[in-house]
């Protein structure tokens, strides 16, 4: 976190922190962490985690943080920004960090340009047309730049490869939660035809993207 201009105990907030995946990176970093999560089933998960029991935890929302102002040096969101009402939470990132403190929003994405996840895209489409992922593939580039309390956007990306086994990953299909709101009672029939693209192969191998967005919080 050295690039961020952070230093070991100083204050990170994981916003949306679920199970506590970036959360666990932030500890490993040396920072002393406030895990923001609404979700009392995610809560309770993290909270059983032991390299997470240093966390303090708190059961709310990234539109309404209850925290002091300026008493953050970072803002963190890992895969959770695009579920937020950005500008809004924008403003409640620009209370709590002190001057200098940095933001940032982290999201893996599958590669789409894979065969086989190209397949799967196609297989999801002939049965939902219009199917879309929402804000989650967008940059939040413009959102930031609307915002004069924030300078120094920077962006990158790395790639890596998730290896596991395919009935692990044909169950997360079944719990995502953007496929589920959309197909409806489609579901079970696109659950199937992405077993069928897949085949009968036991494991898997699933290109991703890490995409990283940061900012800086400007002095008023």
């Amino acid at each position: 976190m050295s690039q961020l201009g952070l230093e070991a105990n100083d204050v990170a907030l994981d916003i949306g922190a679920g199970t506590g995946k970036l959360t666990s990176v932030l500890c490993l970093a040396g920072l002393r962490v406030i895990a923001i999560e609404p979700n009392s089933n995610m809560l309770g998960i993290a909270r059983a985690k032991p390299d997470l029991r240093s966390v303090q935890w708190i059961a709310a929302t990234g539109d309404s943080l209850p925290l002091r102002d300026r008493s953050a040096q970072l803002v963190a969101y890992g895969s959770s920004f695009n579920v937020v009402d950005q500008r809004k939470a924008l403003g409640e990132c620009a209370r709590v960090l002190v001057p200098g403190g940095a933001w940032m929003a982290v999201w893996n994405h599958r590669d789409l340009d894979d065969p086989l996840q190209k397949a799967i895209e196609s297989t999801i489409r002939r049965q939902l047309p219009d199917y879309e992922y929402g804000n989650r593939r967008e940059s939040p580039e413009s959102v930031l730049l609307s915002d004069p309390r924030f300078a120094r956007i920077r962006r990158w990306e790395t790639r890596f490869v998730a290896s596991g086994q395919t009935s692990d990953w044909l169950a997360a299909w079944r719990s995502h939660a953007t496929l589920r709101r959309q197909a409806g009672d489609q579901l079970l029939s696109i659950l199937d035809s992405i077993a069928e693209v897949v085949g009968s192969q036991d494991t898997l191998e699933v290109p991703y993207f890490t995409r990283v967005w940061t900012a800086q919080r400007i002095a008023p």
